[in-house]
């Protein structure tokens, strides 16, 4: 099996590891021009992966992940700038027929305009892969205190009900922000406008701590969403715990034990994300595999994770579908 491409770190594959910071400009900046591509392909169908029960619908253990198709790298701007080049409408829509035809049947996302207008033409292309919204208030307003950024989920939670997800999930930066704030209470607000919108509700965060706190709450939270990676740290928090402040998104690799905990004593499904680092843990097949073993072995068995993906460079999707037939079997 040929060398895997990192899932938002294609650069890896253009330039040796050890290239210069100068090297790496230049391969992303040809990769941007259209001079290293490879088309976005997909293996023969092999039926569908396993599921879940998610309210009244059966997910795949594995859901696609919506960053990469509107450029959230979690990597830096330039990433973000080929994600969204390559990641035109019709090329949104290919990605998910070619998810779809290898046994992937649900994709996550936020709502943003480009979402928006993207839709019909997914439907339109016969793809009927169930969808999961993460409501983003980012996506509809400019939110400056918690009153704000809960008026801003619930807005869009009412926009994207016109298009029937399987379920809402609050943001987890969002969330995240609330328990800074103290302002958590106002989430309730959130799950009962969803519930009454009569879909699934449920909650995606970075921090262990709140997921543990929820639970203890009694809310009726139908899923949790769960970052492997704690990105929301502030940099007060990264002093105290590590001792020194990083340069840009961090991610610390005793993160995903204190989350899978967190997780697996959680009652509702759990959907685990950026379960390979947003791309870090991707620098050999061996590497990938290993994530996603890790990821089904420390979730319970009515969990799924959602994995976005970047095939520009090789067929992550096939890829990523061979790695969870081969941990499930």
């Amino acid at each position: 099996m040929a060398k895997r491409l990192p899932e938002i770190c294609p650069s890896r594959g253009i330039i040796p590891a050890c290239a210069s910071r100068r090297d790496f400009v230049k391969g992303a900046v040809a990769a941007a021009a259209g001079l290293v591509a490879a088309p976005l392909v997909s293996a023969q169908t092999t039926g569908e992966l396993p599921t879940i029960a998610f309210g009244s619908h059966r997910v795949t253990r594995l859901i696609s992940g919506g960053n990469p198709l509107y450029g959230y790298s979690h990597f830096n701007g330039l990433l973000d700038h080929l994600m969204r080049e390559y990641f035109t409408d019709e090329q949104v829509v290919k990605y998910l027929l070619a998810c779809e035809k290898v046994g992937i049947n649900t994709w996550q996302s936020n709502y943003r305009d480009a979402a928006q207008r993207q839709f019909p033409k997914i439907r339109a292309a016969g793809c009927k892969m169930h969808w999961i919204c993460l409501a983003d208030p980012w996506d509809v307003s400019d939110p400056k205190d918690p009153k704000a950024l809960i008026q801003g989920a619930m807005k869009c939670a009412s926009i994207a009900a016109k298009v029937k997800p399987i379920g809402i999930a609050h943001h987890g930066v969002a969330t995240d922000k609330h328990w800074a704030a103290g302002s958590i209470d106002l989430i309730s607000d959130f799950l009962k406008q969803v519930h009454d919108l009569g879909f699934p509700a449920g909650v995606s965060t970075h921090n262990p701590v709140v997921i543990d706190a929820l639970e203890s709450k009694g809310w009726p939270i139908d899923f949790y969403m769960g970052c492997f990676y704690r990105i929301t740290r502030t940099v007060e928090e990264f002093k105290k715990e590590i001792g020194m402040s990083p340069v840009g998104e961090t991610y610390l690799a005793t993160d995903p034990d204190r989350m899978t905990k967190a997780l697996r004593q959680a009652k509702p499904v759990c959907l685990g994300f950026k379960i390979l680092a947003a791309g870090r843990h991707c620098d050999s097949p061996g590497e990938v595999r290993n994530c996603f073993d890790y990821a089904f072995k420390h979730l319970k068995q009515t969990d799924a994770v959602i994995v976005g993906m970047f095939p520009k460079f090789s067929d992550q999707i096939a890829e990523n579908v061979e790695h969870v037939r081969a941990v499930l079997a």
